[in-house]
């Protein structure tokens, strides 16, 4: 039986079950890690509003999304607080909440994702993540163990948790396991804490924000950015900093690392938009690209040495490349108040060397993408996080342009 209409028809059993325990105790797993100031809550799933009652007497203001109506009538008459805002809404879609336009400090997720069917669960995190503020907390439990009754319950792990985060730019803080309150001996839990990191400066939220958020005709966002993290990682001594709060990064170097992203994807018949398959449709994958065909995205390091053709190949694939990264995702890349958020200096000619060394001179040739300090210190100190949401977009968006094209 589907979870809703289960609870719809057993509410005054599940309800007494509820309030026979108390909200301070099922969740003292949290101790230290909730807000201490009043704050927006989310209780997803909010059952007989135990637990919506028990944050709103903290002074907090909760959001209380309850799906099966009969509950959630119960739950009104059970816990009057002015504190408390009830909402017919549900997983994955979480549509109401979405449109109340809030952000939460606190978002509880208690006894719930064993009721989601696995093929859902990566879409309801998405939906669910997208909701904290960056430095809150999102709390999930994890039911393990059958039920004596005719519930429809999946399968969960924390694992597949820690990855969802891992892929979302979130850490765990917190991993509990704990027996059932209730006394079933065939049933226990995993307790979770997640946080959205939070450096201060507003870099972490903006690169959340055009990871998981920014509207994107083509992967070019996202390979931008991770151009940026693979060169924060292993080349950061190329940047220099700047008197006007910017990092300066040879141009020519973004180029090269965008080819050797690329290079392998495209070979792979991957699509980088809805239109996309091979280099058909890619503005850098003109001529100088297709005639790499035969060198290995691995010999694009610095260091190299190219003579004859295969050199004029590789400095007409650069140039191409800095031509789509500069009119293509630095243009259409916006901070919050819609304003360019990487800017470059470019040459006024550009030579063709007669043999190509790639070295530091050759990369500055170029010119410069000058990017916000604050925004490449992130990229410095939390690449362990970002990279990881990056790679998981990036995936997600190539399988569905391929579904797209059948």
């Amino acid at each position: 039986m589907k979870a809703v209409q289960w609870y719809e028809q057993n509410v005054a059993t599940v309800i007494s079950a509820y309030e026979s325990l108390r909200a301070e105790d099922i969740h003292g797993w949290l101790l230290g890690l909730l807000p201490e100031r009043p704050s927006l809550v989310l209780d997803i799933g909010a059952g007989s509003g135990r637990d919506a009652a028990w944050l709103a007497a903290q002074g907090h203001t909760v959001i209380a999304v309850e799906p099966a109506a009969a509950m959630r009538e119960a739950g009104q008459q059970l816990h009057l607080d002015a504190n408390i805002r009830w909402l017919d809404d549900r997983l994955p879609a979480l549509q109401s909440v979405h449109c109340l336009g809030m952000a939460f400090d606190f978002i509880l997720v208690s006894a719930v994702w064993m009721h989601l069917p696995p093929a859902e669960r990566t879409r309801a995190f998405r939906k669910v993540i997208t909701l904290l503020k960056p430095g809150g907390l999102l709390a999930i439990t994890l039911r393990h163990g059958g039920a004596d009754d005719d519930r429809e319950l999946y399968p969960v792990s924390w694992e597949a948790i820690e990855r969802l985060a891992r892929d979302h730019g979130a850490i765990v803080v917190r991993k509990v396991v704990d027996r059932d309150q209730l006394g079933r001996a065939e049933v226990s839990w995993t307790q979770m804490a997640l946080t959205l990191p939070d450096d201060g400066t507003g870099a972490l939220p903006l690169l959340r924000h055009v990871i998981l958020h920014d509207f994107k005709s083509s992967t070019y966002k996202l390979a931008l950015l991770r151009v940026l993290c693979r060169i924060a990682d292993s080349t950061a001594g190329t940047a220099q900093y700047q008197e006007d709060e910017h990092v300066s990064v040879p141009l020519g170097l973004v180029a090269l690392y965008w080819l050797r992203l690329f290079k392998p994807l495209l070979q792979a018949d991957l699509p980088q938009s809805p239109t996309n398959r091979g280099m058909k449709g890619l503005g850098f994958a003109g001529a100088g690209f297709r005639a790499l065909n035969a060198v290995s995205h691995l010999d694009l390091r610095i260091g190299s040495r190219f003579a004859a053709a295969t050199a004029q190949a590789l400095h007409q694939s650069l140039k191409e490349a800095v031509k789509t990264i500069t009119t293509m995702p630095i243009r259409y890349m916006t901070d919050p108040s819609s304003s360019q958020l990487l800017k470059t200096t470019r040459p006024a000619r550009l030579l063709m060397p007669t043999e190509l060394v790639i070295d530091s001179a050759y990369l500055a040739s170029f010119g410069q993408l000058l990017v916000p300090q604050h925004v490449w210190l992130a990229l410095l100190r939390f690449e362990v996080w970002i990279e990881p949401a990056l790679l998981a977009e990036w995936i997600r968006l190539m399988k569905s342009y391929a579904n797209g094209q059948g």
